[in-house]
Formats: structure tokens, C-alpha cells, sequence
């Protein structure tokens, strides 16, 4: 894409310095994206290694190299706070993925996809965000009018938003289940669930509803609270809404 600028630092030290330089200004970038997030692990663990005068991440003695680029790993995270506060950026973590098994200690384990890398590290980039997305092509399975076999047939990408035994994912932007994986589709649904809009079209849909008596004095009450609802609740103050159009 001509559009977008590519950026490649070279090692963790230039990473931070361009951090550092977009916190101060955007350039008029509007989104900030780092591929991947096991690649950027890679580079926090070089980066400290030549700092530290160390082989690599085991040299430190067990377990306190790994300690140590997590504290990294935090700095980073907040130079992107940084960033997203004082410039407004989207800020989007890539990363890849790996088929583990889980073990379940209630019974049985499963195989499931979860993030690439440490799972230290990988804890810290699950918690950090306002969402956690799992990607994926539909997989449907059909089969043909006196065939043996089912077909397995590939259908469109989308964003995953809550966890699923198969996969972790999570938000705190009220998201539906599932997304198409496109940025329309996804920046249209943060801005259309977020505080701001869901107030507007609670609203607009209280002006036009159909209300008993009781029903419009106990609304009555509640209008003047809205701006003291947690999304989940003016979300369900929406859906309420809607049904006595």
C-alpha cells in the first residue's frame, strides 16, 4: 500500500528513540501498527543482551533474563500509551499464532491457538489492551445430497472478540461477538458501542418510544443517569430501547 509508511528500526534502542519521537509528533500518522508482537519479543531480547553484554536470554541465570526484557516489555507498552494519549493514534499490536494444549484442571485438555512467544509475554500483551482480536477464515463443512464425505469449504475473514475454548480473545469496547475483518467494519463498530454514541442513540430512541406511563416515569429516572452508565448497561438501555420503537 503507497500510503503507508514502513518503518524498520534496527534494534530496540532506535524502536524506543522513534517511539519517543512520535509521542512528541505524529507526523500526521493516524495508526501505528507493530508486525508482530513475537518479532518485537525477538527484539527486546537482543536489544538487552548487547546492552547487558550477555550471549543471549539464558545467560542472565534461570529465568532472570526473561524478567528483565518483561520489565522492557512494559516500558515499550507505555511509550504506546504515550503515544495514543498525546496523538490520538490507533494503536494495533500484530502477532502470530501457535496451536498449544491446554490442560484443564476441572478434566479433559485441547488443543487451542494462542499468541506466539512466552507466556509471560504474552500475558502482558493480552492484558494490555483495550482489545484483544482473534482472526480467522470461516470454516464451513458441507455435504452434497448422497456423498460419503463432507467438503470443507473456506468462507470470509473475521475478528473474533470473546474468548472461545479454541481461542483467547477479549474487550472493553462492548464489540459483538464477531467482525469482519476489515477496518471499516471494525472502527465503524468501536465508534458506533462507545460511550458517546450509545448515549446519542439512547437518546434518540427515547424520544420515540412507546411508554407506558410507568414505563415513562421509570425512564424518566433513568435519563439523567447515562452519563454515569458503564457501556454493558447503555448497551442494554439500547437494545431495550429498540424494542418499543
Amino acid at each position: 500500500l503507497e500510503h503507508v509508511a514502513r518503518l524498520s528500526p534496527a534494534g530496540l534502542d532506535e524502536l524506543n528513540q522513534l517511539l519517543d519521537e512520535l509521542s512528541r509528533d505524529a507526523a500526521g500518522y493516524k495508526s501505528l501498527v507493530i508486525d508482530t508482537a513475537d518479532w518485537l519479543e525477538r527484539m527486546i531480547y537482543d536489544g538487552i543482551c548487547k546492552r547487558d553484554g550477555k550471549a543471549n536470554i539464558e545467560d542472565y541465570g534461570y529465568g532472570k533474563g526473561y524478567t528483565i526484557a518483561e520489565q522492557e516489555l512494559v516500558s515499550v507498552l507505555a511509550k504506546l500509551d504515550q503515544i495514543r494519549h498525546a496523538q490520538r493514534l490507533w494503536i494495533i499490536i500484530l502477532s502470530h499464532v501457535q496451536i498449544r494444549t491446554f490442560q484443564d484442571p476441572r478434566g479433559d485438555s485441547w488443543d487451542r491457538y494462542e499468541m506466539k512467544g512466552n507466556k509471560k509475554f504474552t500475558g502482558i500483551f493480552r492484558e494490555w489492551p483495550d482489545a484483544c482480536l482473534f482472526a480467522v477464515f470461516e470454516v464451513f463443512k458441507t455435504k452434497e445430497k448422497g456423498a460419503m464425505k463432507e467438503k470443507t469449504i473456506g468462507g470470509d475473514r473475521v475478528l473474533h472478540t470473546q474468548w472461545s475454548p479454541a481461542w483467547d480473545a477479549k474487550n472493553r469496547l462492548n464489540l459483538p461477538d464477531s467482525i469482519p475483518l476489515n477496518w471499516e467494519s471494525l472502527s465503524g463498530e468501536i465508534k458506533a458501542n462507545s460511550p458517546s454514541a450509545l448515549r446519542e442513540r439512547i437518546t434518540a430512541l427515547y424520544a420515540t418510544a412507546k411508554l407506558s406511563e410507568a414505563a415513562k416515569a421509570q425512564w424518566d429516572k433513568t435519563m439523567p443517569l447515562i452519563g454515569t452508565l458503564p457501556p454493558d448497561r447503555l448497551k442494554a438501555a439500547v437494545q431495550k430501547l429498540e424494542t418499543l420503537q
